[in-house]
């Protein structure tokens, strides 16, 4: 599992928590809300910048296989196991889990939304302030969703 998706599933599993909680735990873990917020909006922004990190990730081992000459053969009966030298042609990272990277950016919008919902539903946020920090993390309110 990559650390991008790896760091956005914890956050919405705490936020998960968070959502079912009995009321005075949701009290306070509200009172860290702008930690929480941040956290969310920084696991977004690591999952909407990850295409790049990964770009300057294959650039890098790409120089560096064509400067070098590096190789990996799968197997070396040297070294009994995957090795740098040797013939063969150099590996390179191959981008992947996009599907996961996009599930996990939904699912931590959804469980911060569900855990804001929460709080406004027992009266620590006013629809004002529910707006604005959904905002924050790109999202919209269902008006289904603020019946008490």
């Amino acid at each position: 599992m990559i650390y991008t998706i790896e760091k956005a599933n914890l956050i919405s599993e705490q936020l998960k928590k968070f959502t079912t909680g009995y009321t005075h735990h949701i009290v306070g873990h509200y009172s860290n809300i702008d930690f929480w917020m941040n956290e969310v909006i920084e696991a977004l922004h690591t999952i909407d910048n990850h295409k790049k990190r990964f770009d300057k990730i294959y650039d890098a081992q790409k120089a560096w296989t064509e400067e070098h000459g590096t190789v990996v053969q799968e197997y070396c009966p040297v070294c009994n196991g995957k090795c740098e030298f040797g013939a063969g042609k150099p590996v390179l990272p191959k981008l992947k889990h996009k599907t996961e990277i996009a599930e996990a950016r939904k699912d931590v919008v959804d469980s911060a939304y569900f855990f804001l919902i929460r709080c406004f539903r027992i009266g620590l946020l006013n629809y004002d302030e529910l707006n604005k920090k959904c905002k924050s993390i790109g999202t919209s309110i269902d008006p289904d969703d603020l019946k008490k």
